[in-house]
């Protein structure tokens, strides 16, 4: 048989990856909504101009997948699908809290953790006060990656910050982004990968060894942002960041929060703090990120609007979690089996009846000997076998099996529903 061709950068999962999947996604959701957001949809599907409104993106264009025909082009994140929406529906109260769950497409080269289609899990707050949405994002995603187990780090950064001190630095505005772009990539290619990239820019080597202290700069958070007021010269340059800072501790979040020079966030868009969500245990890891972009909804032609967002990959998450190894397979909590078909009309009774009760339930529904129907129960991995033959259909009774410890007893229908339920 020839092979069957799939295509690169993307995955099926199998039932009890599919299964951990969702179990994640409900707990995902279930902070989202404890923390106020509102959920809208948007199309899968934007027009290019939209998608790359003044290379709101930046170099990342290249990565859209584009239906040409249509002048269309596949959502590579959900922020901007966002600030299309906000755009659009000016009447919407403000702030305007959103959340989202959903799969974005990226025409990159795969690779260990990067899919070509991904499940992103975004935050953004329209509108309110900076240092208090910028603090409730970040404490949102927190929240949920404790409620995962995931031990974090949050790298914090602050790129209209970044674009002052790089201007002090005497860089120009034409080499600035491309700067940022270098900077942002030393977790990827260290600080030697970074200076290299500097100079390719040509950067003078003088610039290029002020923005090496500047990224590799160590101390405290406060000893940071006092560096950077030391630099810059203000007073109050690095007030909203020590706001949102402080805002922050009120959370009593079990993550560090620790100011990091280098974390940049490769997109354009972004105009104010920004910040990277890492594993504790390998900070090469990038769980995901965000920040402010106060200037991306005025792209579409409206009054602009500031704006803060979180987005974090469901998928490299599952990953961390290792739910390849998951063992529940199955919703089903039991598995009707019928001795003979003559029995099965009462088996569907007391499958119904499982089901009635909030019980998940299976049934047999192929011909074949009740052999193979424990064999089909084990490998779906459910809990409970119920028995259904002639005697127990005269006596209104089940047999009911715990394959987990291989008890079983003859019961009637309302005692077995009660003993799966732990009643």
């Amino acid at each position: 048989m020839a092979e069957i061709p799939f295509p690169r950068g993307v995955r099926d999962l199998m039932p009890n990856e599919a299964l951990f999947r969702n179990e994640l996604l409900k707990k995902v959701e279930g902070v989202f909504q404890l923390f106020g957001f509102l959920t809208i949809d948007t199309p899968t599907f934007e027009p290019l101009k939209i998608l790359k409104a003044k290379e709101g993106i930046g170099e990342d264009t290249k990565l859209i997948y584009e239906l040409k025909d249509d002048e269309l082009g596949l959502r590579y994140d959900h922020t901007v699908s966002l600030a299309r929406y906000m755009a659009m529906h000016q009447d919407l109260p403000l702030p305007f809290r959103r959340y989202c769950i959903n799969k974005v497409w990226r025409r990159e080269e795969p690779q260990r953790l990067r899919y070509r289609e991904i499940t992103q899990a975004d935050a953004d707050i329209v509108g309110g006060n900076s240092a208090m949405a910028d603090a409730e994002v970040i404490a949102v995603a927190s929240v949920i990656l404790e409620e995962l187990g995931v031990d974090y780090v949050v790298c914090i950064n602050n790129r209209e910050l970044t674009d002052k001190v790089l201007e002090k630095f005497g860089l120009g505005a034409d080499k600035a982004i491309d700067a940022i772009r270098a900077m942002d990539k030393r977790d990827k290619i260290g600080e030697s990968g970074v200076s290299g990239l500097l100079k390719g820019l040509k950067i003078e080597d003088g610039i290029v060894g002020q923005i090496m202290s500047f990224v590799g700069y160590t101390g405290t958070n406060d000893q940071k942002l006092d560096y950077i007021d030391n630099i810059l010269g203000e007073g109050t340059s690095t007030k909203k960041t020590r706001a949102t800072l402080a805002f922050l501790q009120d959370y009593a979040l079990k993550g560090e929060m620790r100011v990091d020079f280098s974390v940049m966030r490769g997109l354009d868009y972004y105009t104010g703090i920004v910040f990277e969500y890492k594993n504790k245990y390998d900070e090469g890891v990038s769980i995901g990120g965000g920040g402010r972009y106060d200037k991306l909804i005025g792209l579409y032609g409206t009054r602009p609007l500031p704006a803060v967002g979180v987005s974090f990959g469901i998928d490299r998450i599952l990953q961390m979690l290792e739910f390849s190894a998951s063992t529940e397979y199955t919703y089903a909590n039991a598995f009707v089996a019928n001795v003979n078909e003559g029995n099965y009309p009462y088996a569907l009774k007391v499958v119904n009846a499982l089901r009635a009760a909030g019980i998940p339930a299976d049934i047999n529904v192929a011909s074949r000997n009740l052999s193979n129907q424990f064999a089909y129960a084990s490998a779906i991995r459910t809990k409970y076998v119920i028995v259904v033959g002639d005697s127990e259909e005269r006596d209104n009774s089940v047999k009911l099996r715990n394959l987990l410890t291989g008890n079983e007893a003859t019961l009637k229908l309302d005692e077995a529903i009660r003993s799966i339920k732990g009643e």
